[in-house]
């Protein structure tokens, strides 16, 4: 579960406030081709937030893994900056900021506790 101060995401659920005493509960749904009668082949098409699609496969028709995917696409990203023509890919700070929020999930399981962490000096406008 992850919390925040717009909300929660729960497995695969959004859970926010609407309104005044009015919870909203919006299913997170990844639309995966192949299945059944589809006969377009195995891969992440999307995943949606009702309405709005959060997230597109880059790499279309390749059959890729989440995981080739997510290699794939830092790799287009790096060359992209080595070539001056996008922003660096996982700058550092957020790196940083990255391992403290898991050094800090980490903290939590071995004690039982909520801990609270807050953006560091490096992390800047990054979180």
């Amino acid at each position: 579960m992850i919390r925040g101060s717009a909300g929660e995401i729960s497995t695969d659920e959004v859970v926010r406030l609407a309104g005044p005493r009015t919870i909203v509960r919006t299913p997170l749904v990844r639309r995966q081709t192949g299945y059944d009668l589809d006969l377009d082949g195995f891969d992440t098409d999307h995943i949606s937030l009702g309405d709005t699609i959060l997230y597109r496969n880059p790499f279309p028709g390749l059959r890729f893994s989440d995981e080739d995917v997510a290699i794939s696409s830092m790799l287009v990203a790096m060359a992209a900056w080595c070539r001056s023509e996008g922003p660096a890919p996982y700058p550092l700070a957020e790196g940083c900021q990255d391992h403290l929020l898991a050094l800090a999930i980490e903290e939590s399981v071995a004690g039982g506790a909520p801990v609270t962490t807050a953006a560091e000096a490096w992390a800047g406008e990054a979180r």
